[in-house]
């Protein structure tokens, strides 16, 4: 008897997570590194289509060969397109023609949903799937406003890992995910801090470009100031670039990771204690902001992320904001799981597939 499975595709900036999946979950997973040396003749992110088709072929082959398997879907990450409300989509002609383009921003993650389409001839499969692409936003009204008529917050985030987070915490509660209330910081190279009420994030900080504490690498909120004078000095592509890849940490200290960080303050250097504290400052600033924007309400507290491995780190949060509410700490990042889950609600009739780019 054939084993029925699905497989996952998640695209980084330097690698691609590949992984089967059954109803009982991960079956067998591979990230396939590659090295910036190969990615840099592409000039345009949808340009490493085939590159990378071709990187993660022998591996579905290889398992498929070496199991008894009949393979029923197809789910890859969602890129930035057009502002869409969560859930789980059927990668349709525009969805592809938006990832590929690269309008609304280029990310690795665009490739999601190529790849799959890609991969849908190979199985006579007449979808495949994507579910809370990058760009879901379905900020409250009031979050939306940003002070200067035209300008309008937007809610690009780590969706994926901060929804699952929030459904794994409802599990823990026993609450109804369209009934819980939670505020969920996702912690890694870039940083996402919002609120998920109701089943959908309802105010977010812009996890590339936004508001938001500085991550390893990400400036987060800047004084306008600073960024007007920036901005008329420098080309736009220049603020552009150190604004999301040479900002934060890696800015101050020559480091974006965190560890070598609490090194440096541990063997002395003050200038690494004081950017540490005010890191840590500045993430719980905005989930007391959250917790706030809850009226008070939310269940809980999740840390997730990479950065969710340091004890160090969520101990120090955990005395700034621990006594909001209950205090949860989720470490790594649950986006193949995310992704696997949302694929079943679909096949399994407890949600809508549906159709980009929707309302």
């Amino acid at each position: 008897m054939q084993n029925k499975v699905i497989i996952v595709i998640n695209p980084g900036s330097t690698s691609t997570k590949i992984a089967f999946y059954n109803r009982e979950g991960e079956l067998s997973s591979s990230n396939i590194s590659h090295p910036q040396s190969e990615l840099q003749q592409f000039e345009k992110i949808a340009d490493q289509l085939d590159y990378r088709y071709q990187k993660i072929k022998p591996y579905i082959d290889g398992y498929i060969s070496d199991h008894t398997v009949e393979v029923i879907g197809l789910v890859g990450r969602g890129g930035i397109v057009k502002p869409i409300n969560g859930g789980t989509y059927r990668v349709n002609a525009e969805f592809l023609q938006d990832a590929r383009s690269g309008q609304y921003g280029e990310h690795a993650s665009n490739l999601g949903s190529l790849l799959v389409h890609k991969l849908k001839g190979e199985f006579s499969l007449p979808e495949c799937y994507t579910v809370d692409p990058v760009s879901t936003s379905r900020l409250s009204e009031v979050a939306k406003i940003s002070g200067v008529p035209g300008i309008v917050r937007d809610g690009r985030a780590h969706t994926l890992n901060v929804k699952m987070t929030a459904r794994k915490l409802s599990k823990m509660y026993k609450v109804p995910f369209a009934e819980s209330d939670f505020v969920v910081a996702h912690l890694g190279g870039g940083i996402s801090i919002g609120l998920v009420s109701g089943g959908r994030i309802v105010d977010v900080n812009d996890g590339l470009l936004g508001m938001g504490p500085f991550s390893p690498n990400r400036a987060g909120a800047l004084p306008l100031r600073g960024v007007m004078k920036l901005c008329y000095s420098k080309p736009e592509a220049e603020v552009k670039k150190l604004f999301s890849q040479n900002s934060g940490l890696k800015a101050y200290l020559g480091t974006e990771d965190l560890r070598e960080v609490l090194d440096m303050i541990d063997k002395g250097n003050t200038k690494a204690e004081l950017i540490y504290n005010a890191f840590v400052y500045q993430v719980a600033k905005e989930i007391g902001a959250c917790f706030a924007a809850s009226k008070g309400r939310a269940h809980a507290i999740g840390i997730t992320g990479g950065i969710a491995h340091s004890q160090r780190f969520t101990d120090d949060l955990k005395k700034y904001v621990g006594r909001l509410t209950d205090y949860h700490v989720l470490p790594g990042e649950s986006e193949m799981e995310a992704l696997a889950e949302g694929f079943y609600r679909v096949y399994d009739g407890e949600e809508k597939v549906l159709e980009y780019p929707g309302e």
